[in-house]
């Protein structure tokens, strides 16, 4: 099956909390948080009250989700939402140096920390950059406004 260009969803349901569990068409299933988009939007306070968040149903052909009052959210940003709250490990974090072909030292600096930190986060630390990478990832402007290239410096030259 050919993946669309928006993500579609097949089916929701409401989880624990205010957490949906979102199956996409061709995407596979992920799970979005959606508490601090609820408290942050005034619009969508109606959606604290559990009873009303579970009536959720898959809308427009799977563009969306909706609730029987009205309120709505789009696939895509239920996708970006799902997305951005995944665990992003090591692994991602060597990926995204990889994919972005950044030094430690380079990549040190574009997210203002020290290059042992890098190193930790290389090695299975928590990664609290996750934000910056993922930002950087998806929008490369991101990345060229904060990219130092550095030259490889080497060991000084014996006196």
């Amino acid at each position: 099956m050919r993946k669309t260009l928006l993500p579609n969803i097949e089916t929701v349901k409401a989880g624990d909390g205010l957490t949906l569990r979102i199956k996409f068409r061709g995407r596979g299933t992920k799970t979005a948080r959606l508490d601090g988009f609820i408290a942050r939007e005034k619009l969508l306070a109606p959606l604290r009250d559990k009873r009303l968040f579970d009536r959720v149903k898959a809308i427009d052909w799977g563009g969306g989700v909706g609730w029987p009052n009205g309120l709505d959210l789009s696939a895509d940003t239920l996708w970006r939402m799902a997305e951005e709250q995944a665990p992003f490990t090591a692994d991602d974090f060597v990926r995204w140096q990889r994919d972005t072909v950044l030094s430690n030292a380079e990549t040190a600096e574009a997210l203002g920390v020290s290059l042992a930190t890098i190193k930790n986060y290389r090695s299975g630390a928590e990664i609290p950059a996750a934000i910056a990478c993922r930002a950087m990832a998806a929008e490369p402007a991101t990345l060229a406004a904060h990219f130092r290239p550095r030259k490889a410096a080497g060991r000084p030259k014996a006196a």
